[in-house]
């Protein structure tokens, strides 16, 4: 439906939700992206609704110009919300699903595994971790453990994508 003119768009109130469109990116923000999908207004796909993982950067996953299928997730105020996940369509767009921790907890706490650094923050880095039975959950490595001595900024110590060691001492 993105191949529609200008002058036969499908009005707001045409738009179906629940109802799958082909569209284009039209521009990024950080908090999400501007989708065509052939209606009078673009779409919003929002940072959480790109991914079933966790987004951090929309451009790692999409880029101006680029095809999309997308789903019409809510209509409000003359706006549309999208999804490019079609497990998120229902729901408001609240909490996420609760991640299952027990693979971790009990792990002792002088056990090191391996993670990989997911994001890093001004506080520290949240590395992803495998547990028993392959569940996987992100933690944070704050700055102050993060290596033996004063860390000035986490990015001159770890980057994104970076293999490490950890030791899992809480869970919550």
């Amino acid at each position: 439906r993105s191949s529609r003119t200008a002058l036969s768009a499908m009005r707001w109130d045409e738009a179906q939700i629940g109802e799958k469109y082909t569209g284009t990116v039209r521009s990024i923000a950080s908090f999400g992206a501007f989708v065509d999908f052939g209606a009078d207004a673009d779409g919003l796909v929002h940072i959480s609704q790109i991914a079933d993982d966790r987004v951090n950067d929309v451009r790692d996953y999409l880029e101006e110009g680029q095809q999309v299928e997308v789903w019409l997730k809510q209509k409000r105020d003359g706006k549309f919300g999208l999804t490019m996940v079609e497990s998120k369509l229902s729901g408001g767009g609240g909490a996420r699903e609760p991640v299952n921790l027990s693979p971790f907890e009990g792990m002792a706490s002088d056990v090191w595994v391996t993670g990989t650094v997911v994001t890093t923050t001004n506080f520290g880095a949240f590395v992803k971790v495998t547990g028993k039975g392959g569940a996987t959950a992100q933690g944070l490595v704050h700055i102050t453990q993060i290596q033996d001595g004063f860390v000035e900024s986490v990015a001159d110590v770890l980057s994104v994508g970076q293999e490490v060691q950890v030791r899992v001492t809480s869970v919550d």
